[in-house]
């Protein structure tokens, strides 16, 4: 996690007293980083639209608003961003729950101390996996194009039924259409227009042909 990049925080918490526990305890840890407290669904879903946060941080039950709740939306509008539970004790039962859920973590707020080692952990591991999407994506890019630039080889491979009058090509649907649009349409050939020298004096009747 940099130090250097402001982290944005959204935290999911109904007691402004243990945001700003939470926020000494990672300004202890030298992070650099800007929370916005949410207590109510409304104003949580209006900051996933509107300001995608790095890292959720969400108490577990709230008088309005269910963690669960905000975990299965947060999932559902922006998978790639982690979500940590920092909530009171729970049982081991509730613990598997949250991992089952889809949290990336839990931290219990009586050990903030493993907070930013948490995040730090989460963050990079967010990162890796956007990067191997990027990868991925970038693979998948090059595949497309690969296939395509052999799909118009192969094309090229083929007779082309050519009119001997006009020139016009007649494509896969039967349709005709002149060879300028066919090799423009399926090749991404562009064409310039000038004259070659046995047509010159065609249209220029006297003049001699450029040499060029």
């Amino acid at each position: 996690m940099n130090k250097e990049k402001e982290i944005r925080i959204l935290s999911v918490e109904d007691v402004p007293a243990d945001t700003v526990m939470i926020n000494h305890e990672l300004r202890q840890a030298g992070l650099l980083f800007r929370t916005k407290r949410v207590d109510t669904k409304q104003a949580f879903l209006h900051e996933l639209a509107d300001d995608p946060p790095d890292v959720i941080l969400s108490d577990h039950g709230l008088p309005s608003f269910d963690g669960f709740a905000a975990l299965a939306m947060a999932r559902e509008k922006c998978p790639e961003v982690p979500f940590i539970f920092v909530t009171s004790s729970l049982g081991e039962e509730k613990v598997i729950e949250i991992f089952e859920s889809g949290a990336t973590d839990c931290v219990l707020k009586n050990r903030l101390s493993k907070l930013p080692a948490v995040m730090h952990r989460a963050l990079r591991g967010a990162e890796e996996r956007r990067s191997r999407n990027r990868a991925e994506a970038e693979r998948e890019r090059v595949r497309v194009e690969s296939d395509e630039t052999a799909a118009r080889v192969a094309t090229l491979t083929h007779l082309l039924p050519i009119c001997a009058h006009c020139k016009k090509i007649r494509d896969r649907t039967d349709r005709w259409e002149p060879l300028e649009i066919h090799f423009q349409k399926h090749f991404k050939v562009e064409f310039t227009h000038g004259l070659c020298p046995e047509c010159v004096p065609i249209f220029f009747p006297g003049q001699m042909a450029s040499k060029e």
